[in-house]
């Protein structure tokens, strides 16, 4: 009888302890996905970034596969550029303001604006016209987005905060 007891004993704990490690190995599991996706998301930042407008269908009706068609003039959520929530830099005198690091504005510019304004796909490019003043060329897909007066004047607002180290000379904005 002894016996039996303390072989359902070990028994006992043994499945205590496989349970235990479970419990853990699946925890760690859920903290490494969410820390591989930081991971992912960072591995994109020199990447192009390509968003592709897939149309939504509105609405649903007796069954889940008949679908009805979208509602006309539906716009899509997009968040826009608030100055108020703009991070205000320190200003630096040791920036130096040349090709390259134009460039690199006008990289996070592209990603910001589509993460801002999506799921139009932006590609933003600055023109170099002499004596450290550029021109800054937005394009947008038009197929994927369409911007009223207010929105453009969201992207005007964060193109100005985005570059104001740089000496800017004209922005121009056009689809494609």
């Amino acid at each position: 009888m002894k016996r039996v007891c303390l072989y359902s004993m070990y028994f006992v704990l043994c499945v205590l302890c496989v349970c235990t490690m479970a419990l853990v190995l699946s925890a760690c599991s859920v903290r490494n996905d969410k820390q591989l996706g930081v991971d992912d998301r960072m591995s994109y930042e020199s990447e192009p970034v390509t968003a592709k407008a897939v149309p939504i269908e509105r609405g649903t009706s007796g069954s889940e596969n008949e679908v009805t068609t979208p509602l006309e003039n539906e716009k899509a959520a997009r968040k826009g550029y608030n100055p108020e929530m703009a991070f205000n830099y320190d200003e630096h005198e040791d920036i130096e303001v040349d090709d390259n690091y134009v460039a690199s504005l006008c990289a996070e510019a592209e990603r910001e604006l589509e993460v801002m304004f999506g799921p139009a796909e932006f590609y933003i490019r600055a023109e170099n016209n002499g004596e450290d003043s550029y021109t800054i060329n937005i394009m947008y897909n038009g197929e994927a987005a369409e911007f009223d007066d207010d929105e453009l004047q969201q992207i005007y607002a964060y193109i100005g905060q985005e570059y104001k180290e740089v000496k800017l000379t004209d922005i121009n904005i056009q689809s494609w």
